[in-house]
């Protein structure tokens, strides 16, 4: 018999057993119960026909070549969805498909798409999130290419597209002082070690009120850590900004402006202050950051954060492609080895909802 056109069949036949107990038992379905005397003959069958597992491996590897994976943290935020857009436009651009995978933020969620992923071998992984098992990432894209989006510096060694968290959130103090605010806060979803991003816009607005002298008069608020499994409910952001500008303005009534680390907790800030009768800007200014299509709609008028989300995700759709043409094609060597980081510069989107603080 020739060794390479051995199958399952042929194992089942020397073993005498079904065709189904040898693939269960070269596969280790352990949650199966087999005798050591049937596992023994099955493994001695394929050893004496020259059948291997790698064979039918190396076919399941191939299949879902033409695919991109994209990691996802929540479809709860409209920015995710800026991201996939930007993502989906260039993929379909070049013949790709896109399958999404939404770990809500489950970091045992993650590790399982992550080695499901890896087994179904797909052309590309984006993450648009800081992963939860960086070595683990790594290792992976020695198989397959993977693109981050993520926070500046959060992991070292990988291509990635950045964000500045901390540059947005000096943006945001640097008008609010240009603006003569003083006693000012900012409001937070969770700050869980795992979200560098909301902690580095919390860390670069009280860091340029610091600098210019007022780092007492800023006060930050979030809600506790272990509520950020929750962020799947589609308003939990929203509430998040609601609640905390609510419990503040009873605490601090002479506040003059608040800040939310996304433009959803900023439009929740903003529905609390007028279920409470203040006037924005007159009474508060509030701002966000994102930028998202609604915060510019009229009647909201949100002052924000520009950083050019779906641009991002074209560019790491972008970056991926390029890493999958170079490991297809192991020509150029000039580019083997060489680490993709692009980076925008955030710029301030000045609207209604901010103005000079009011005279106390």
């Amino acid at each position: 018999m020739n060794r390479k056109n051995v199958t399952s069949t042929d194992v089942a036949r020397r073993a005498g057993v079904s065709q189904s107990t040898v693939s269960m038992i070269l596969n280790k379905k352990y949650n199966v119960s087999f005798s050591r005397e049937t596992i023994m003959k099955v493994e001695e069958a394929a050893r004496e026909l020259g059948y291997s597992m790698e064979k039918k491996q190396r076919k399941t590897r191939i299949q879902m070549q033409g695919t991109i994976f994209v990691l996802c943290p929540n479809l709860t935020n409209p920015y995710y969805f800026s991201l996939l857009q930007g993502i989906e436009k260039m993929a379909k651009k070049n013949r790709y498909d896109v399958f999404l995978c939404n770990t809500g933020r489950d970091y045992r969620t993650e590790e399982k798409y992550l080695k499901k992923i890896e087994k179904l071998n797909p052309s590309g992984i984006i993450f648009t999130f800081i992963p939860s098992f960086p070595e683990l990432v790594q290792e992976i894209s020695g198989k397959i290419p993977v693109i981050l989006i993520g926070e500046k510096d959060a992991v070292r060694g990988m291509d990635m597209v950045e964000l500045n968290s901390e540059r947005m959130g000096q943006i945001l103090a640097e008008h609010l002082l240009q603006l003569g605010h003083r006693k000012v806060a900012f409001l937070s979803t969770p700050l869980t070690q795992r979200q560098s991003a909301r902690r580095a816009r919390i860390r670069g607005f009280c860091q340029a009120f610091q600098e210019a002298g007022y780092g007492e008069s800023v006060y930050v608020r979030s809600l506790p850590e272990e509520m950020d499994v929750m962020f799947q409910e589609v308003d939990m952001e929203y509430k998040t900004g609601y609640e905390l500008a609510s419990s503040l303005v009873m605490e601090l009534p002479d506040i003059t402006a608040m800040a939310g680390t996304n433009d959803m907790v900023a439009l929740g800030i903003r529905d609390a202050l007028l279920d409470r009768h203040y006037r924005i800007p007159e009474d508060i200014s509030v701002l966000g950051c994102d930028n998202l299509l609604f915060s510019g709609l009229r009647g909201i008028d949100l002052t924000t954060v520009e950083h050019f989300t779906p641009k991002k995700g074209e560019n790491a759709c972008e970056i991926l492609l390029k890493k999958i043409e170079e490991r297809r094609q192991r020509q150029d060597k000039d580019s083997q080895g060489m680490i993709y980081h692009i980076e925008y510069e955030p710029r301030l989107i000045l609207r209604g909802s901010t103005s000079y603080p009011r005279q106390l």
